[in-house]
Formats: structure tokens, sequence, C-alpha cells
């Protein structure tokens, strides 16, 4: 076990943020799996995505027969995807020393980013595997490390498209409190783009520049309620102001780091004529005072010049504000729809990212749907809803689309995999338990391939995945990988 530790510390030390790529944790899986006498290959993996690096890599290890024929599936994928969110607020990670890429363990448990979700799950995996070195498989294993799960599967997705493997059963790891998830929510993503032109022009008045950053708690885009969005905490902050008669004019509005987290820290710059700025110093303080949110802003001040200040149109927050509420009223009467075997057991929307592009405010929203709700009726209200805000904003061109869809698990308790998976759960000495979940996953796209799949994982999801403090159960690593091996046996052999 302290081997194994110290490779667990190794994975979590190596950062394999997205959108920073994954290239070196990839190299170092696959030198240990060669180490282990296992076939290896790294695949690259293309992408278009903004902003994120195109150092992206599958690394897959495989023992027993390697010739795949795309007519044939055969053979058990076990998938774990390398990548993992942003930490966030470092200051939040108090287990690790404020430091997520530290490994600690503490109390049965080991903290750190990726302990979870999901990325030393690969070395449980790896532990079982290596057990099958000198067996005669009937079946083939193959060891899959993906990229680019957290923003849209990509690594997966190219995976499946290239054809290099072919496979009968996939196992995908994510949290699971050891359960054998058979289904699972769909993921949709929602952009509303507010374009305008920001002018320069002189400030008249307007010569007190001040800075608003607020902060909130993180948590996974499918469990909103278990986090406090520093976005929404700040529109509202901005617009309590502008009720009480402060005029403000805006130079730039930003929050989050990726749409299917609950952002953490939001911020707005903006100006204030002189005869106002001492008031309103003085109304923030005391309006944060009394609702006892003095850790959850903060603000800095400072004078500028007269002339030449790029600012938002006026009606952009105003606009931005309207979208936001919008969504959170969809938020509320989704809940009215319910399905006690999913937790939450509705659906759910996330504001994951407030972002100023060139292009303009960009607003991300994360919808977990329930399989009996409609996606497509939902984007159609969506469309509808926000263009009659749009039609209140002559100035501004508003645009919303749906960006990206990750389709739900829509397996059964009946299916072969999920029989064999609650045997191998048993001979492992494991409770037996099958569920749902609520959050997206890569078994839907083996699942959509024609691949019966699940999902499995040691670890807790819920208020646990996408924040600070993210841990694993020392207990749960070591009965993953018994469970690895009780199911490999049943495959493969």
């Amino acid at each position: 076990m302290r081997d194994f530790l110290e490779e667990v510390k190794k994975l979590v030390q190596i950062n394999s943020v997205t959108a920073t790529g994954n290239e070196e944790i990839a190299n170092y899986l696959q030198d240990r799996m060669r180490d282990s006498g296992i076939k290896t290959q790294l695949q690259q993996v293309s992408h278009s995505i903004e902003g994120v690096s195109k150092r992206q890599f599958n690394v897959i290890g495989i023992l027993g027969d390697p010739l795949v024929d795309k007519k044939t599936k055969k053979g058990l994928l076990l998938n774990t995807h390398l990548d993992t969110v942003g930490p966030g607020l470092l200051s939040n990670w108090t287990e690790t020393g404020n430091d997520p890429f530290r490994a600690t363990i503490k109390n049965g448990r080991v903290y750190g980013l990726g302990t979870a979700d999901v990325k030393i799950d690969f070395l449980c995996k790896l532990r079982a595997v290596e057990k099958f070195r000198e067996k005669k498989l009937k079946q083939p294993i193959y060891l899959v490390g993906s990229c680019g799960e957290e923003i849209g599967m990509f690594g997966t997705r190219y995976l499946i498209q290239s054809g290099i493997l072919n496979p009968k059963y996939a196992v995908c790891a994510e949290p699971s409190d050891l359960s054998i998830i058979y289904a699972h929510k769909s993921l949709n993503i929602f952009k509303v783009l507010i374009s305008y032109q920001m002018v320069s022009k002189d400030a008249r008045g307007f010569n007190r520049k001040i800075s608003i950053e607020s902060f909130g708690k993180s948590a996974h885009g499918s469990y909103p309620h278990l986090g406090l969005n520093a976005v929404h905490q700040l529109i509202d902050l901005l617009r309590d102001s502008m009720d009480q008669g402060y005029e403000m004019k805006f130079t730039h509005l930003e929050g989050g780091e990726t749409v299917n987290k609950v952002p953490d820290r939001a911020r707005a710059e903006l100006y204030l004529t002189a005869h106002q700025f001492e008031d309103y110093k003085r109304f923030l303080k005391d309006l944060i005072s009394q609702t006892g949110m003095e850790q959850s802003f903060k603000m800095e001040a400072s004078g500028s010049d007269n002339v030449g200040i790029r600012f938002l149109p006026d009606s952009v927050f105003e606009c931005a504000s309207r979208i936001s509420d919008h969504f959170r009223k969809m938020a509320h009467h989704f809940s009215k729809v319910s399905d006690p075997s999913y937790n939450p057991p509705h659906s759910t929307i996330n504001l994951g990212t407030l972002k100023q592009t060139p292009a303009g405010l960009e607003l991300l929203f994360d919808l977990r749907i329930l399989p009996d709700q409609d996606e497509n009726l939902i984007e159609k209200e969506i469309m509808k809803d926000v263009q009659n805000i749009a039609s209140s904003y002559s100035t501004l061109n508003i645009t919303a689309s749906r960006t990206r869809t990750n389709p739900g698990l829509n397996m059964t308790a009946e299916h072969d995999l999920v029989r064999i998976c609650k045997d191998a759960l048993l001979a492992a000495g494991l409770n037996v338990k099958i569920d749902k979940k609520a959050t997206s996953t890569e078994a839907a796209q083996y699942f959509k391939a024609g691949c019966e799949s699940v999902v499995f994982g040691p670890g807790l999801s819920m208020g646990n995945s996408h924040s600070p403090n993210e841990y694993n159960i020392l207990e749960h690593l070591e009965h993953a990988s018994a469970f690895y091996e009780k199911l490999i046996e049943r495959v493969c052999l």
C-alpha cells in the first residue's frame, strides 16, 4: 500500500487541469504500464477548443489479443479520465496547506485535486490489470487514460471515432461510492452572448474606479445547491447597489473558470462619480456587515483619468442580470418535476462562467436534464425566452445557442454488464449497490457507440467532486482494485 500511495502522490502532483494539457501524466502512465509489461500506445487527440492546450493524449494499455476487428466487439475497456477541473481558490484547500497538488493523507483519506474525480482510479485499475500479465486471456483488457473529459469528453469521442478499439464492455471511472451506475442525466451547455460596441469616451465625472470581487464556494455543476455561486452573489450585490440609486458604469465583468463547476470567484470593474464614492463605500460596508458576508466581498478603489475609458453600454449589466434571473427561475421550475431515483431528484441549472470576450459578454449555463424531460423542447423554450428579453435591448445583439450535449446513460439493471458487475462485487466481498447518477460521464459515449457501459469508482461525488478539499477514501481504493480484478476474471478469462 505504501508504494501505491507514493504513486498516488505523484499523480496528484502532476498538473493535469484540462486547459493545460495532459502530456506529462500520459507519458508517466505509459512508462508505468511499459514497466509492467503491458503493450502501450499514445493517441494524440486533436481539438479546436479555444484557450485549451493542444497537447492532449489518450494513453492506452492492452493485455491480450491486440488486433481489433471493427465488425466484432470484444474485450473489456477500463476507462479513467486523467484531466481535472481547475482548483479554484487555493485558500479553500485547507487540508492540503493551500496546495491542491500536494496529496495529503489524514484519517483514512487522501486529499488533493483529482483524488476522487478521478485520475488516481487509474492506479486502482492498473493494480488489478497487472495480476493478469501471465494469464491466458480469452478476451483482451484495454486500460485507457482519457483526456478532455471535463470540457466535452473530446478524448473519449476521439477514441471512439478512431476505431482503434472496439470493446464489448466498458467501465468508466467516476466517484460512485463503489456503486454500479447504470443510468445518469444528460448534460446540455447553453451559451448566451450579449454583443455590443465598447467605445472610448470621456468619463464625465465618473472618476472613481472600483473593483469588487465576490468569493463563493465551488461545487460540481450537477450539484449547484452544494456550492455558493459567486457570479449570482456579485450580480445581486450590484443590482442592490443600483436600486439604492448608485449610478455605475462598468468596464469589466467576469466570473468562474469552467461551466461544469459552481464559480467560487467573480469580479466587476466599474466607475462611480466622486460625490457618490464615499457614500457607496459606507453603504457597501454596512450591507456586508448586516448580512454577515464580510468574507464574501472585497473592494479596491482608485482614481482615474477622465478621458479614453472604454465603458460597457449602460444596458449590458441589466440585460445580463435579467438573463441570469431567467435561468434561476427555470431552475426553480425544474425542481417541481421529480424523479427520486436520482440525487438531486430533479434537473438542475448552473451558471458556470461569465466571460468578457472581444465578441461580447458570454454567459455559460450547465443544464443536467432528467431522461424523461425533452431536451429539444427545453432548448426551444430557452431560445424563445432569451429572444423575448433581447427585444427590450435594441442596441444589443443577443443570441442563445446549445453548444454541447453529452447524452444521458440509459442502461437498465437487466443488462449483462450490470449483472456481471454485481457478481464481481460479491466476489470481492463488497456490498452490491446499483444506482443512478446526476453527473454526465464517458460511459454514455461508449453506450451510444453500441457498447454496454457502466460507471464505477472509489470515493464520493456529491459535495466532493469539483470542490476544495476533494478527497478519496483509502479503503475505497483497495476495494476498487479488488472489484476490477474480479470483473476481469469474469469477462476476460
